[in-house]
């Protein structure tokens, strides 16, 4: 019995004696850093495993007091040090569900998923220990800063149907230009045309830049001109869901927008037309949307095109009559083709135009028609190159008389 009584005081003296001894201390940041914030150190596998205590401190979970184990949770339990070299992967869902979940169901995510060599992770874009809010100057997802970041996999790594060139593009872009080389952060960037974590791709109707979105996320920035586009004949039929209509990418294209004043944009003034003609001298669509074809032939045909072929920039193109974005219908008393805006529209190039000045149809056939004005109109085209082509043909003939006589006095005076 008494040997059952001092067992049971030793026990209670033991247990008493354990719960009383000090908790060990939790690990903090400086036990990490006293390794990780030597520079050469590197892993088993020679990858810097270094941490820039500096960096860390100024980055947005330094300032927040965020505990490396906070991030490294399976180092909680850790007690003996230096820890087993293979940890578990960062989550960072733990703070950032929403941003997660949304992040997981883009094509960043499928990619992840699929596990096709393209795993996109929160680290890819933000960074490890050095991350930043999105509107400091150093943060990798900062406006000016952002293209250089989505580069970095889309220039070379992604494979795509037109390749990482296809969006490197971007760098010769009207958009970029303002960005990188004028700091208007204003300017489009990655994320404003595709989203940040919700990117989605082109073909998916949920996707910031699919046909059926693409002209408010543009008209996040171009107000106006989504307004004017959207009382025109395209956006009117965009507005039905008609698929064929021109959208801002047909006409500017996507990541290579440039100014209108750039030789090489596709809406410089010498190649409007071409860019419009891929429609507008289409049979199929003329017939399905009862419009009238030829619009580049016609064109090419008139002094205006004759010009324009020649590189003259100043000579009237598809905008110049029909306007850019605010395209109307020629019965709209707001056009500005419409009989009665006419002289005013020609008058923009010819000051004093009259109406009987733009009478002359611009797209007219070189068959005569029943209209008389179209008549007169080939009749003075007909003489006019009768004219003009008898005119060369003298002046040849008379260059060939005037060789031929030089030929024979320098043969008879030998």
């Amino acid at each position: 019995m008494r040997g059952s009584a001092f067992s049971l005081a030793v026990a209670v003296l033991l247990a008493i004696s354990v719960r009383s001894a000090p908790a060990a201390p939790p690990i903090n940041n400086d036990d990490c850093l006293a390794c990780h914030s030597d520079p050469g150190l590197k892993s088993g596998a020679g990858k810097s495993v270094a941490v820039d205590p500096e960096k860390f401190k100024g980055s947005i979970h330094g300032q927040a007091d965020i505990a490396c184990v906070d991030c490294h949770t399976d180092l909680k339990t850790i007690k003996d040090f230096p820890h087993p070299e293979k940890l578990r992967s960062v989550d960072c869902s733990g703070c950032h569900e929403k941003e997660t979940q949304v992040l997981r169901a883009s094509v960043h995510g499928a990619a992840t998923i699929a596990k096709d060599g393209m795993a996109v992770g929160c680290k890819d874009c933000h960074g490890t220990h050095d991350i930043r809010a999105k509107d400091d100057f150093e943060s990798r997802t900062f406006a000016i800063n952002l293209p250089e970041t989505c580069l970095g996999c889309h220039r070379d790594k992604v494979r795509n149907e037109r390749g990482g060139a296809f969006v490197a593009l971007y760098e010769k872009s009207a958009h970029y230009r303002a960005l990188e080389k004028s700091g208007l952060t204003l300017s489009a960037n990655c994320s404003n045309c595709h989203g940040a974590h919700d990117i989605k791709g082109v073909k998916d109707a949920a996707s910031k830049v699919s046909r059926k979105a693409i002209i408010k996320t543009c008209g996040q920035c171009h107000v106006g001109i989504q307004r004017d586009y959207l009382e025109g004949v395209h956006g009117k039929d965009y507005v039905k869901g008609v698929k064929d209509v021109p959208v801002c990418t047909d006409c500017h294209s996507e990541h290579d927008i440039r100014s209108p004043l750039d030789l090489e944009s596709k809406v410089y003034t010498t190649k409007v037309a071409a860019v419009c003609s891929r429609c507008h001298d289409d049979m199929a669509l003329a017939r399905q949307y009862g419009f009238l074809p030829n619009r580049m032939k016609t064109y090419a045909e008139s002094y205006h095109g004759t010009a324009s072929k020649f590189g003259e920039i100043r000579v009237a193109n598809c905008a110049s009559c029909h306007g850019f974005h605010d395209i109307r219908d020629p019965a709209d008393p707001k056009s500005s083709i419409y009989p009665a805006n006419l002289p005013k529209t020609c008058g923009r190039c010819h000051p004093g135009a009259t109406k009987h000045f733009a009478e002359g149809k611009i797209h007219n056939v070189m068959e005569p028609t029943a209209d008389i004005r179209d008549k007169s109109s080939h009749i003075v085209k007909t003489v006019y190159i009768v004219v003009i082509s008898a005119i060369i043909g003298v002046f040849l003939l008379f260059i060939a008389a005037d060789l031929f006589r030089r030929a024979v006095r320098r043969k008879t005076h030998g």
